[in-house]
């Protein structure tokens, strides 16, 4: 019975010992804290744009608690960073304690300021911490660039690729009331970000875009860094896209747009104009890649891929032509939409349908495929609209093809084997069912600039 209360009796001292150990602030400079990184690093942001949130974290492995003495920016009030510890904004901090084996965060952000240099600039500033006389620091590094910025505004001439343009709101080639009958020529080699929800918009005017194989134009968001958890190009809708309105002839060759909530987007040509697209890319939009809706449009060699619903949607009239393309959505969360849709009606008002035929619909040595069981679906008011015709194409769908007039030597379910679709390469492997299975084509090279080689290979790449 003794034996047990002074059992018991010594686990209590035993137990009150650790505990006010615990309590107390180690104070020897033998005590300090650890690190999660020693360097933060921002990759290519803009000027006068702050960036997305990083953080680390530093721990007290200790016995005991410890006081951080301070912690603060190196650069003071003139640092393009700002930190936030353990919940509160700062520069700097004082007398921050932390318990033993407990951690705290630090989270950043920068932003660089303006400057007159087109070359990327960096920047660098460091977190110090002082713990019982020990000197840490963390080194904060953020690339930047000066960009030419377009605030609300009406634009036309021509973008050089000195810098890369950024698009707040809309930039305008054109303007309902206030402009039309403008021209905008983006240069080869050109980078044009949009910020949240900008716009480049077309109105009753032109869009001439002079990418190169090597040396395309790349339209995209803002913020190029990556996310906490993700990168940056793992997101869609984070801009609107470019949308034409009413538009005069146009071109775009040799370009990209990703990551936008409708990458292109084309209303209502009049009858003599119309829309080129010319190895163009289009992937990760957040409702299409392409929407045209009574437009006249003529695309060699582009790919419309993954996307959060639509790679495409082809409505309510208008001339269009398809030719080498590919069309394929391999978007890697759940997704009830089909790739490509054809539409020739729409819901008035007062719910009725109106029909909208197309004068034209062309779909020649195209592939629509995807992750899906049916990836393709023609949404007609009649069984077929008879003016579309889809000639020697792979189709992933789950009916039969049985109208000999809109399909023309098409393969139903055949796969075209992409090489890694879920990171956006969709060129064709050697097994693929795509391999000469072309009809007759004026298209001498695919969108790579690879020579085309009779019989071709269907969508917009030739296996090499």
């Amino acid at each position: 019975m003794k034996n047990n209360l002074l059992i018991i009796l010594l686990s209590g001292f035993l137990l009150l010992t650790i505990s006010c150990r615990k309590d107390i602030i180690l104070s020897g400079a033998n005590y300090n804290i650890e690190f999660s990184n020693d360097t933060i690093l921002f990759d290519t942001l803009f000027t006068t744009i702050g960036s997305t949130t990083k953080y680390f974290k530093f721990y007290n492995n200790n016995s005991g608690k410890l006081s951080v003495s301070s912690i603060g920016l190196a650069g003071g009030t003139q640092s393009p960073f700002r930190i936030n510890v353990d919940g509160a904004s700062g520069i700097s901090f004082k007398d921050i304690e932390i318990d033993a084996g407990d951690s705290m965060f630090v989270f950043v952000e920068v932003t660089i300021d303006p400057n007159q240099n087109s070359l990327p600039l960096i920047v660098e500033d460091s977190i110090l911490f002082n713990t019982n006389g020990n000197i840490d620091k963390v080194v904060l590094n953020a690339w930047g660039q000066d960009a030419h910025f377009h605030v609300n505004e009406l634009v036309e001439g021509t973008w050089s690729n000195d810098k890369p343009h950024v698009i707040y709101g809309i930039a305008a080639v054109g303007y309902p009331s206030l402009d039309s009958n403008k021209t905008l020529t983006i240069e080869a080699g050109t980078k044009v970000h949009g910020h949240a929800n900008a716009t480049l918009y077309v109105y009753k005017s032109s869009l001439v875009v002079n990418g190169t194989v090597n040396s395309p134009v790349v339209f995209q968001q803002d913020r190029t860094e990556d996310y906490l958890l993700y990168s940056a190009d793992s997101t869609s809708g984070q801009w609107r896209g470019i949308y034409f309105y009413e538009p005069k002839t146009s071109l775009l060759e040799n370009a990209e747009i990703k990551n936008a909530t409708i990458g292109l987007q084309i209303d209502t040509n009049s009858n003599n104009e119309s829309v080129t697209l010319d190895k163009l890319k289009v992937n990760n939009s957040l409702y299409a890649n392409i929407l045209t809706q009574g437009a006249n449009v003529m695309a060699t060699n582009c790919l419309f891929g993954s996307s959060n619903n639509f790679s495409a949607f082809i409505s309510i009239g208008g001339n269009v032509s398809f030719e080498h393309c590919t069309f394929s959505n391999y978007w890697t969360n759940s997704r009830n939409s089909p790739a490509f849709v054809l539409k020739n009606y729409y819901e008035s008002v007062d719910d009725n349908l109106i029909f909208r035929p197309f004068n034209q619909a062309e779909f020649k040595n195209c592939i629509f495929y995807g992750s899906t069981e049916n990836e393709f679906f023609l949404d007609t008011l009649v069984n077929y609209n008879t003016s579309a015709v889809f000639t020697n194409s792979i189709i992933r769908i789950d009916t039969t093809l049985d109208n000999q007039t809109v399909f023309n030597n098409c393969f139903v379910n055949q796969e075209p084997y992409f090489q890694e679709p879920y990171f956006w390469n969709f060129d064709i492997s050697d097994s693929s069912n795509a391999i000469d299975n072309g009809t007759t084509s004026t298209l001498f090279e695919d969108l790579l600039g690879r020579p085309r080689i009779a019989p071709n290979d269907l969508g917009c790449y030739e296996y090499q």
